[in-house]
């Protein structure tokens, strides 16, 4: 049913969560599984060499924070990797690299914003939902994998 899984990776605990959670699925249906972060430059770099080098500390991050994920799900037998995508708002770079790599499943972990701050501010979860082309799996909170 599902054969490749996005799993949307910004190295936070709910990341984490969606990440177990996947697995779980990705076991059950023998999928492979692709982490995928989005490496931005922080607003306040001026220069092209601050933002440059902003997305590179990102990367490094992602890189580094998803090494034991990557490691994990092979031990487990799941083909898993790292994709970090550069640039454009999270939502949308998730939604088009899932399209692009043929994903069947995208989950994504879920801040749980309360009703101002999401209308404020928006959600990357709900956009996420809202446009991917397959089914979106929002893990809220801390759930149990299955």
């Amino acid at each position: 049913m599902f054969s490749h899984i996005v799993i949307a990776w910004d190295g936070s605990d709910h990341a984490r969560s969606a990440f177990e959670y996947g697995l779980g699925i990705a076991e059950k249906f023998q999928s492979r599984v692709q982490l995928v972060s989005v490496a931005r430059h922080v607003e306040h770099a001026e220069t092209q060499d601050e933002r440059q080098d902003s997305r590179r500390q990102a990367r490094q991050f992602y890189e580094s924070s998803a090494s034991e994920l990557v490691a994990a799900a092979k031990r487990r037998g799941i083909s898993a990797e790292l994709l970090v995508v550069e640039g454009g708002h999270p939502a949308e770079v998730i939604v088009d690299t899932a399209r692009s790599v043929g994903a069947d499943l995208v989950i994504v972990g879920r801040r749980g914003l309360s009703g101002v701050t999401r209308f404020l501010i928006g959600s990357i979860s709900d956009r996420i939902a809202r446009y991917a082309h397959c089914p979106v799996l929002l893990i809220d909170g801390f759930a149990s994998p299955p």
